[in-house]
């Protein structure tokens, strides 16, 4: 089942987490613990994400191999620009499908660390739009796509940011996940903004259960969001009692889930960080 046939059925709301491929033997025996439970929970698909320049992309596709052949989940590869040519990406299609996986989620990628900028190698692409376009050509997978409800970091406005999503949606992509956010006034006002430049496909807000205030402010700082003070007094009312401060965090995630899917959100995408307990509680609570 493809990404837009998710979003087609009756069943909504669509709920679906992020995992990352680990780089040593013993995370991957790690999340090979941790996947059964997250599997028990029964999301409707998962994602596995690909590291800076690849460097993780056999297990991206081993990782997602296994979800969805040991635990009969529906799993999505991430694919990016980063260090790849034209015919490398077309390489790693054909591993990705030969495995079975029939969704990709298409991004430009971060630069490469020690770099201020993204550039393409030669034979490569410069813009998400073009390899989502190069996706829609092959016609073999689903194709979602990021979309920032507080704005991407390398984005002079807001509108600029809107108008190379609508690319992004022009070029294929059936999907747009967020990234993640604090606060639901900036999802809804996304919709909002996207709907009025014609963007019609489902637009899936991506959370993430907060474990620590260093931890969200590091990853907030990384991607532009911001932390609502509310939220940061209620975490740094736990101190130094780390399991207050989680679930803290916890209760921020059950909040803001509550509200989205109340107000019609087509479903969310949950950022796991390969930890089960936290979604657990969450989907306990809801």
């Amino acid at each position: 089942m493809n990404f837009a046939e998710y979003f087609s059925r009756d069943d909504a709301p669509v709920i679906s987490f992020e995992v990352f491929p680990p780089k040593s033997d013993k995370a991957m025996e790690s999340l090979q613990r941790v996947l059964p439970r997250l599997a028990a929970l029964e999301p409707s698909y998962m994602t596995v994400t690909y590291g800076a320049m690849g460097t993780t992309r056999v297990r991206t596709v081993e990782v997602a191999s296994l979800i969805q052949d040991e635990h009969e989940l529906e799993c999505a590869c991430h694919l990016t620009c980063v260090g790849a040519t034209k015919d490398q990406i077309e390489a790693q299609l054909e591993h990705i499908h030969d495995r079975g996986l029939r969704n990709i989620v298409a991004l430009r990628g971060d630069p490469p660390r020690g770099q201020d900028e993204f550039k393409a190698v030669p034979g490569g692409f410069s813009y998400a739009n073009e390899l989502v376009e190069f996706l829609r050509e092959d016609g073999r997978f689903g194709i979602a796509v990021a979309g920032y409800p507080e704005k991407h970091l390398e984005a002079p406005d807001m509108a600029t940011d809107l108008a190379n999503l609508k690319r992004k949606i022009d070029a294929g992509g059936q999907i747009v996940i967020t990234q993640l956010f604090y606060d639901n006034a900036d999802y809804f006002r996304f919709v909002e903004e996207t709907r009025e430049i014609g963007i019609e496909v489902p637009i899936v807000p991506g959370l993430l259960p907060i474990q620590s205030l260093p931890q969200i402010e590091k990853l907030a700082g990384m991607c532009g969001a911001k932390i609502p003070e509310e939220l940061r007094q209620r975490l740094a009312a736990g101190g130094e009692d780390a399991d207050a401060v989680r679930q803290a965090g916890i209760d921020w995630c059950i909040e803001q889930s509550r509200d989205l899917l109340a107000r019609g959100a087509p479903g969310i995408h949950y950022y796991v960080l390969n930890r089960a307990s936290n979604m657990e509680a969450i989907f306990e609570a809801l």
